[in-house]
């Protein structure tokens, strides 16, 4: 075999190792291309779970401004007692009577301050102070407050010890020139005893009135 034979014999040999490096390379760089959709569904799962993080806090937030109101009487009159502390702190004062929570949830407690009156109103809770509103004090109120041995607190809490009923609201009460605390607790719809507490021994005793057994018959008889 000449020269020229041996040479056209191996190019096609040549040839074909130099496609099958140029396959090889393109096979390589076809690999990575693959990969990016893996990648992408990858970022996709993580904004999920971060929405759903953000509707979880929502719900939190939500849950933390619902209101928990008092469930049983023990529950009310605790409540009552915290109202009338909260109302005296805030007006620094002496409280003469408390009104069961209204159609807005708040306690109303009248707290004696020098010559004036503050009206606080407190939440149902008896813990957050909701507003504030002054008025004039008659000085024969004031004479008994501050002869009193015997507070607001005291007289609710010695009435309820005794009482059978759910707490109502308490005053400072005057008859005949005579000063005493006077606790109302309600038994049923409709039906509340009064009860009368000595400012200066404590001592309980149920009010008697006519006008009001009367009432409750006619309500009875209904």
């Amino acid at each position: 075999m000449n020269l020229r034979t041996a040479r056209h014999a191996t190019a096609p040999a040549a040839l074909a190792v130099a496609l099958t490096l140029v396959l090889t390379a393109c096979g390589d760089d076809s690999e990575p291309a693959g990969d990016s959709p893996a990648a992408t569904e990858t970022t996709d799962d993580t904004a999920t779970d971060d929405a759903t993080t953000d509707d979880t806090s929502g719900d939190d937030a939500d849950d933390a401004g619902t209101p928990d109101p008092a469930a049983t009487p023990e529950d009310l009159t605790a409540a009552a007692l915290a109202a009338i502390a909260t109302a005296e702190k805030e007006a620094d004062g002496t409280a003469y009577a408390i009104d069961d929570p209204d159609r807005d949830a708040t306690w109303e407690v009248d707290v004696a301050v020098s010559g004036r009156t503050v009206e606080v109103e407190v939440d149902i809770a008896g813990t957050k102070v909701v507003g504030t509103t002054d008025d004039d004090l008659d000085r024969d109120d004031r004479q008994a407050l501050a002869d009193a041995k015997i507070s607001l607190s005291d007289a609710i809490e010695r009435t309820m010890a005794q009482a059978d009923g759910t707490f109502d609201d308490a005053e400072l009460d005057e008859d005949d020139n005579r000063y005493r605390w006077s606790v109302s607790v309600e038994r049923a719809p409709r039906d509340s005893i009064d009860y009368l507490v000595d400012l200066q021994t404590g001592k309980v005793t149920q009010e008697r009135d006519d006008d009001n057994d009367d009432n409750n018959d006619d309500n009875n008889d209904d």
